[in-house]
Order: C-alpha cells, then sequence, then structure tokens
C-alpha cells in the first residue's frame, strides 16, 4: 500500500512543525498543481458546446438569475446609483470572491475520496489537492472581475481602494485551504457532506452581502444577516470595492481564517495515518 507523501528529505533532519511541512509542500509542489489545475479544467469542459467560453458565460447568468430574483421575487428597492445597472454591478463584484469561496468549499469534501485510485498507486502531496482545486475556482471570477472593472469605471463606481484587494483575497485564500484540508478529510468519512455544504451555500448568499446591501436589508435585517459567517468574508471585499470600512467584519475575517488554518493543518497531519489505512 502506497505511503501518502508527506515529502520528507531522505536524510534525517530536524522535524518541522505541521505548518512548515505543509506551506513546504505547497511550494515544493507548486507546478504540480499548476498543471493538475490546467489538466482538470480541460477536463471539465471536454465535449461542451462553448467549451471553457462557460467560464465567462456564467457569472454573468448567475448575476441575472440574482437581479431578477431580487427584483421580482423579493420586490426590494434599489438604492445604487444606475439603478438596475448599478445594482448588478454591485452584485457582481460580490459574486467575485463568493464564486471563488464557494466552488472551493463545495468541492473540498470529494478532493480525496473522488481521487481514492491515483492516490493508491503514486505517491501524491496531499496539502496541494485544494490548491489544485483553487486555482481551477479562480479562473472564472478572474474573467469576471476584468468585466467588473470596466463595468464599474462606467457605472462611477470604481475606487481608489480596488488596489488593496490583494489583502482579503490572501486571506481568503488562506481560509479556503484550511477549511479544505478539514473537509477533504472529513469528506473521506461522511459522503453526503459536499451536498450538504452545497444547499447550505446556496441559501447563504441570499443572507450575505453579495446580494444585499444595508440600505436594501434595513438595520435590522443588516444586524441579523451578520450572524451569516461568510457575511464578513464578502464584507472585507465590499470594502476594499465600495471604499468601506467594517473593521469587526475585517476581525472575524482574520479570526475565522488563523482558525481554519489551525484546523486544517491540524487534521490533515493527524489524518494522514487513518487515511493511508482506509484506502
Amino acid at each position: 500500500m502506497t505511503t501518502l507523501s508527506q515529502n520528507a528529505a531522505p536524510n534525517a533532519k530536524p522535524a518541522r512543525s505541521p505548518m512548515s511541512r505543509t506551506f513546504k509542500a505547497i511550494t515544493t509542489n507548486w507546478m504540480l498543481a499548476r498543471e493538475m489545475a490546467k489538466r482538470e479544467l480541460m477536463v471539465s469542459n471536454k465535449g461542451a458546446l462553448l467549451g471553457i467560453a462557460w467560464l465567462l458565460i456564467r457569472p454573468f447568468i448567475q448575476v441575472a438569475a440574482l437581479v431578477v430574483v431580487v427584483t421580482f421575487v423579493f420586490g426590494v428597492r434599489f438604492d445604487h446609483a444606475g439603478g438596475r445597472f448599478g445594482y448588478a454591478v454591485y452584485v457582481l463584484a460580490g459574486m467575485v470572491p463568493w464564486q471563488i469561496l464557494s466552488k472551493a468549499l463545495e468541492e473540498a469534501p470529494s478532493l480525496v475520496r473522488d481521487r481514492v485510485e491515483v492516490l493508491k498507486q503514486v505517491v501524491y502531496p496531499l496539502e496541494i489537492l485544494p490548491v489544485t482545486s483553487l486555482l481551477s475556482a479562480m479562473i472564472g471570477p478572474s474573467i469576471a472581475f476584468v468585466v467588473y472593472l470596466l463595468l464599474a469605471a462606467i457605472n462611477g463606481s470604481l475606487h481608489w481602494t480596488i488596489l488593496l484587494l490583494p489583502i482579503p483575497l490572501a486571506l481568503m485564500i488562506l481560509f479556503v485551504l484550511g477549511s479544505a484540508w478539514a473537509l477533504m478529510m472529513v469528506g473521506v468519512l461522511l459522503k453526503d457532506l459536499r451536498e450538504i455544504i452545497s444547499v447550505m451555500l446556496g441559501l447563504l448568499v441570499y443572507m450575505s452581502p453579495v446580494v444585499m446591501s444595508e440600505q436594501m436589508a434595513g438595520p435590522a435585517i443588516w444586524s441579523l444577516l451578520q450572524f451569516n459567517p461568510f457575511f464578513h468574508v464578502i464584507a472585507a471585499f465590499r470594502d476594499v470595492f465600495d471604499a468601506t470600512f467594517h473593521p469587526v467584519s475585517w476581525i472575524i475575517f482574520l479570526s475565522m481564517t488563523v482558525a481554519a488554518l489551525a484546523l486544517g493543518i491540524l487534521v490533515l497531519d493527524r489524518a494522514r495515518a487513518l487515511l493511508n489505512e482506509l484506502i
């Protein structure tokens, strides 16, 4: 039975901490993660009529659907400059981080389970499985972000604070990696976890700043929405997009990131031996 790689050196060296081993594995196998992401992207779109063009089309279909739902189903009034167009730009901005977050978290529980046969045959660094998934998940939103910049400039809602985007993006990447390391191990045992997460995220998008603003929701509803932990992730991105600042959301987002990273590395380190037995 093949033992899953921990990227240990052949000569004895001082033991590294689980965190240093994890990030060492990522840096060492970065090119492998990139190639696997490229391969998965091509495989997932193989045979589709529009192919990779779906990466550009899908975000706009989702934005249009959300605008229609909020307008005609919920009957929400628009307080955004530019009316429905301004609101569509607002939703598109929120969808950029949300698509990365939701896609990576939805796929996390099946990362190991769907690759058991490969893991049985080759020495594969488990640490990079979420990295590959994350790289693949970021391609579509990256295209949508470029379109957002153009539309926001037309709408007059493009702010200099967009230059600070790497800050919340780095936090979200670390949060997703930590969460995915834990979820992919739990997902080996709990096969329904992916569907549970998918349903949960499908509901939480309507309880977040992706589609709602404080002016639209009102103070009371806005306060209730903040019990959604992902609210604070999107709020941090909103601060960058809209030139606002919500310090409490930043503190909660940072705390979530640290906790997810610590938990993910701990679960990955402790569950590796158990996973070797299971596969």
